[in-house]
């Protein structure tokens, strides 16, 4: 048995597994797709076991010495400054600089919540983008490694998520449909269907959603899910592929004492099962404190503590200002900061230099601690084999950059819009709504036009109304895009798909809506107005409305697109 705070998979049962394992013990460059069969086939193998395939480790031979389960994974931060251009116009164009971040250094452990504190403004959030590489090089100094080996941009987005502060969902899927397409995006094409609802089904217990997993998630206009729930759902669709390094930008912002404690807990399952949790947080309760392995106090882009909560009291008694038996620390810690700021000569300086020396008397020990005894190749190697970091490979080498083709991207990405769609019909009916009373309205204005040089002059005019009738009754797909657009960042930031992907299967799903609009608004005119050329005239003027809809709908679309892009 595994210690509580591990995720276990039993080891094979079936002893020609186990034979056909040690027939290669040299092979190391087994696919994941071949992992994931051997750990699924030891799972089907094992009568009466209902344990998730998600929560259990498998034995797998990589080379011809093993490598230990236990490989702790240690992200190291050393000296991240950034700081921006601040334009000030009086009189004269003048540019300072503003440091978000000031030297700002400390480590992040397998097994451990790292939790950012501070006041608006002190950089917490700047901080978490540092690491999560969401700030350009050129822009921040500092290292950031992982087991003591740079860590470069392309192996972070693919061993990493990011969840963001606000719940980007769509508002007419379930929980469980939320949570499926996003097992489809970033689990490889290699497992079968049953095998992503096994891992979606095990994610739900382990975020507590079951109550709710048929339940919509909803929107200002559709009862859902609670704000917790989201909350968790949002962390979910991020976490389907069980990554190394999870990042979160306040996940308990706007949320109740209770919810915020369950999305934290939920939080300390995940470090547990062998990721690294970094995370934001303005102001945790006494429960949430309890939760947290790491602290790194903020202010004003300066680091005033780095350390864990039990040793918060002795630092403060240290420094001069002891937390009171009964009050919370983190409380008191934050509004001592926020009075220096305020009221002190020099801010927080004395509280950065105090922390800076604590720090040095410690540096010696803490070299000893976090040492790795392996390589990075070799954690991730450890990693994938104990069931971590489901995306198409087994070593750093080979780490796919998407976990599908393209054409599989682009059917998950069209069904997941269709389901999304199908479900508030109302939009189609007044859009449609929209290019009948349009076309009503532009065949009694031109009934009947005949042949003379006045009917030719008002046919220039009827086509003039015709394009521009078609163009803003396609106005409402930017308003849709925008809706979706920072779900489209958050996806692509971290390759569940391909930009390109969006674009296609967006340009492709809108074919059947497109031709309905266009037969509606063509029939509704074509003779009306008493346009010559029979069938073959209703064709052409057909595809000529059906180019301005495809017009109006896909070019903006896909021209938002290629802004987020560069």
């Amino acid at each position: 048995m595994l210690k509580s705070n591990q995720m276990k998979l039993p080891l094979f049962n079936n002893t020609s597994q186990q034979m056909e394992l040690q027939k290669h013990p040299k092979k190391s460059n087994s696919t994941l797709a071949e992992l994931l069969m051997r750990v699924d086939d030891a799972h089907s193998d094992v009568s009466g076991n209902n344990t998730p395939a998600d929560n259990r480790v498998v034995d797998v031979g990589f080379g011809s010495t093993s490598l230990p389960l236990s490989n702790p994974f240690v992200l190291s931060f050393t000296n991240l400054s950034y700081s921006v251009k601040v334009r000030k116009k009086w009189g004269k164009k003048v540019e300072n600089s503003k440091v978000l971040l000031n030297n700002i250094s400390g480590e992040a452990r397998e097994g451990e919540i790292m939790a950012v504190l501070g006041a608006s403004g002190s950089g917490k959030s700047t901080l978490i983008d540092a690491l999560a590489n969401r700030i350009s090089k050129e822009s921040l100094k500092g290292s950031i490694t992982l087991n003591g080996e740079t860590l470069e941009s392309k192996l972070l987005r693919v061993i990493s998520a990011y969840v963001m502060q606000d719940d980007l969902l769509f508002p007419m899927l379930t929980v469980e449909e939320t949570l499926m397409f996003s097992a489809e995006f970033r689990l490889p094409r290699s497992l079968s269907k049953k095998k992503k609802k096994a891992r979606v089904q095990a994610l739900i217990d382990q975020l507590g959603l079951r109550k709710a997993a048929q339940t919509v998630i909803g929107d200002e206009g559709h009862r859902g899910v609670s704000g917790g729930e989201r909350r968790r759902v949002s962390i979910g669709t991020d976490i389907i592929h069980d990554p190394i390094v999870l990042f979160l930008d306040e996940p308990t912002s706007g949320l109740d004492s209770t919810s915020a404690f369950m999305v934290v807990k939920v939080l300390q399952r995940i470090a547990q099962s062998g990721s690294i949790v970094i995370m934001s947080i303005h102001q945790p309760s006494y429960r949430i404190m309890n939760l947290l392995d790491r602290l790194i106090f903020l202010s004003r882009g300066n680091t005033v503590y780095n350390g864990s909560p039990s040793s918060l009291p002795r630092f403060f008694a240290e420094f001069g200002h002891p937390i009171p038996e009964n009050e919370n620390k983190t409380e008191f810690a934050l509004d001592l900061i926020r009075e220096l700021e305020e009221n002190s000569h020099g801010g927080t300086k004395v509280l950065v230099e105090f922390n800076k020396q604590g720090q040095a008397r410690r540096k010696p020990r803490t070299i000893i601690t976090r040492k790795p005894n392996f390589s990075l190749k070799e954690a991730i190697i450890a990693s994938i084999s104990r069931g971590k970091l489901v995306s198409g490979a087994t070593n750093e080498s080979s780490l796919p950059d998407f976990a599908n083709p393209f054409w599989i991207e682009i059917i998950v990405i069209a069904k997941r819009s269709i389901t999304n769609s199908k479900r508030m019909p109302e939009l189609f009916a007044i859009r449609l709504g929209a290019v009948l009373i349009t076309g009503f309205i532009l065949a009694t204005m031109f009934w009947q036009l005949d042949d003379s040089p006045k009917g030719i002059q008002e046919r220039l005019g009827f086509f003039a109304f015709a394009m521009s009738t078609t163009f803003y009754t396609c106005a409402e797909a930017i308003p849709v895009f925008l809706q979706e657009k920072y779900i489209f960042m958050r996806e692509t930031a971290y390759n569940a798909y391909r930009r390109s992907s969006y674009v296609l299967a967006q340009s492709l799903i809108s074919i059947p809506s497109l031709l309905i609009l266009s037969i509606t608004f063509a029939g509704t005119t074509f003779f009306s107005v008493g346009l010559a050329g029979g069938s073959a005239g209703f064709f052409f003027f057909f595809l000529t409305i059906l180019a301005s809809f495809w017009a109006g709908s896909v070019v903006p679309i896909g021209s938002e697109a290629c802004k987020l892009l560069y």
